[in-house]
């Protein structure tokens, strides 16, 4: 589990509650109380969208237990809450408007104005072993990522591919920078690695605030962690692209290393 965000909503799919793949978990909560309060939206909405007029309560449960969604919430110690427990009250009571919108309140554990710039290279190798990479989230909703598949030269070419940011992602990226301390605390000074190292540098806004770090002077474990969530705001099949242009450049530029090749677009050497 994610630092900062310790706690997760598990919804079943009880309509395919017998296949294997019946449940998904929607991660990022940092306090029990958001993670609860969206498991119960997330119900009684399931509830609310079968009710129908004239229908008693035995008949909406039958319904809901056939054709609806079930949540739980799991922290550190386990599973805390469900939401059948309070069944009762919402086949009873209509779900009030201003609790109707729990894709909002998901939204809601990112602030708006969080942006980032994400600037990574690989350290200093023999090409065809050097890529380079930056990756921009603008919004929750958009970024786009900018890549050169060797040293950057004017003759080598520089992709572009815009591309949804996982929301999940980037709450959990806040969720895991404000838990560090990054927000609060500048990044202490530190020696520089030896050179020819990759280097990673991050400039984040969020609530108003704006900080830089050099993820290459994190420990280990921590820069692994924000370096792998970085590269995750990018959905796989953008990866995918990447690799395959670069893998075709590598090839028509270094034939005769042809054989190593394997792009290193699918590893991101930390």
């Amino acid at each position: 589990m994610m630092r900062g965000s310790p706690y997760r909503v598990i919804v079943c799919d009880l309509f395919n509650r017998h296949k294997p793949d019946h449940e998904t978990i929607v991660e990022g909560f940092p306090r029990l109380e958001l993670a609860v309060e969206y498991a119960r939206r997330r119900v009684w909405s399931s509830v609310e969208q079968l009710r129908e007029a004239g229908m008693s309560p035995e008949q909406l449960l039958s319904q809901w237990q056939t054709f609806g969604e079930d949540c739980r919430v799991v922290g550190p110690d386990g599973v805390v809450y469900t939401a059948r427990s309070e069944i009762d009250t919402f086949l009873k009571q209509p779900l009030p408007p201003e609790r109707a919108d729990w894709t909002a309140l998901y939204r809601s554990l990112l602030p708006d104005d969080f942006s980032l710039t994400y600037e990574w290279a690989a350290g200093s190798l023999p090409p065809p072993h050097h890529y380079e990479y930056t990756i921009t989230v603008e919004a929750y909703h958009k970024g786009r990522v900018w890549f050169w598949p060797d040293y950057p030269a004017s003759t080598v070419p520089i992709w572009e591919v815009s591309f949804h940011p996982v929301l999940t992602t980037c709450i959990l990226l806040y969720n895991w920078l404000k838990a560090t301390g990054f927000f609060s605390h500048p990044q202490k000074a530190s020696a520089e690695p030896a050179v020819g190292g990759a280097v990673g540098h991050l400039t984040t806004t969020a609530d108003g605030q704006q900080i830089e770090l050099k993820v290459h002077l994190l420990p280990d474990e921590e820069r692994m962690t924000l370096h792998q969530t970085l590269r995750a705001l990018i959905p796989d099949m953008v990866w995918q692209e990447l690799s395959n242009r670069q893998r075709a450049y590598l090839q028509s530029m270094y034939p005769a290393d042809a054989e190593e090749m394997d792009s290193a677009a699918d590893s991101a050497h930390w």
